[in-house]
């Protein structure tokens, strides 16, 4: 074991400094992935089934204008949401950046027989204009990107949309975790979610107080001397940041919820979510 290079690893790093380890297509991971986005009573990858039902319920019922509309739904995994909204009429394209959700997603277009266009695709490179009627981000994503990485998006989804469009999404809030959920910890597996070889994981989470962001940092130690770093980020937003910053790119006409199931929106909420308009 490389205790010198362990010790280097674990300091906290620059803030918004990607590790090089692959995530979404590594095959190991990428499988324990789409098993979370799967299972139906986890609150892990995607929201638990119940939970992911009300929501496409919710939408159809009080957000979504009619079902002649296109959609675009970003970070779409499996497709859990996307073909719950084909199955109500709705004309869905779904993108994602792990290889493996998408030809499942796909895989089940073809059981299901539904019209809907899945894309092995990151989001932050999409290239549509005036195209899609609604645009989803769900589950908080927007939190995980840096900066630079949000901005490029909002540009991305704001050129997406037809005038008048709606974008859909939720955050983690301040109320979510702090100071207090700082920890450490460590995991030793056989074929755990981090590797399919015996491996000892190293978990430290920071806090950056000034840019109100947390990361999740992991280090993977395997039995055959590989490490891995893993960096998760956590970027949180109150309702005044989230609003400074849709009102930078050109967004309008915000509404709040505490939810997607649209619960009224409430300051002790852990999550935000907001429905605003090009």
């Amino acid at each position: 074991m490389n205790i010198d290079k362990l010790i280097k690893l674990s300091k906290k790093p620059e803030l918004f400094k990607r590790s090089n380890a692959e995530f979404w297509n590594d095959p190991h991971i990428s499988k324990k992935m789409l098993e979370a986005h799967l299972n139906p009573d986890w609150d892990a990858a995607s929201r638990k089934l119940e939970t992911i039902d009300a929501s496409v319920k919710w939408l159809s019922e009080n957000i979504l204008p009619n079902q002649n509309i296109k959609i675009l739904d970003l970070g779409c995994g499996p497709g859990l949401y996307a073909s719950r909204l084909a199955k109500r009429d709705y004309f869905v394209t779904g993108i994602d950046y792990s290889q493996r959700s998408i030809n499942y997603a796909k895989k089940k277009v073809e059981e299901d027989k539904l019209d809907i266009k899945y894309i092995y695709q990151n989001y932050l490179t999409i290239d549509f204009e005036d195209e899609f009627d609604v645009i989803m981000l769900i589950y908080c994503d927007l939190g995980a990107l840096i900066n630079k990485e949000r901005d490029i998006l909002l540009e991305k989804v704001y050129q997406a949309l037809k005038p008048g469009g709606i974008f859909i999404f939720d955050i983690f809030t301040d109320k979510n975790r702090d100071a207090s959920n700082l920890r450490r910890s460590w995991e030793v597996a056989e074929d755990g979610f981090w590797s399919k070889k015996p491996y000892l994981a190293l978990t430290e989470t920071f806090l950056y107080p000034d840019e109100d962001t947390f990361l999740d940092q992991t280090i993977v130690m395997t039995d055959d001397k590989e490490i891995n770093i893993y960096r998760i980020f956590d970027h949180f937003y109150t309702k005044e940041t989230i609003t400074d910053l849709l009102d930078k790119f050109g967004f309008r006409d915000h509404s709040y919820y505490s939810d997607l199931v649209g619960r009224e929106y409430s300051r002790e909420s852990k999550t935000l979510a907001i429905v605003t308009n090009k």
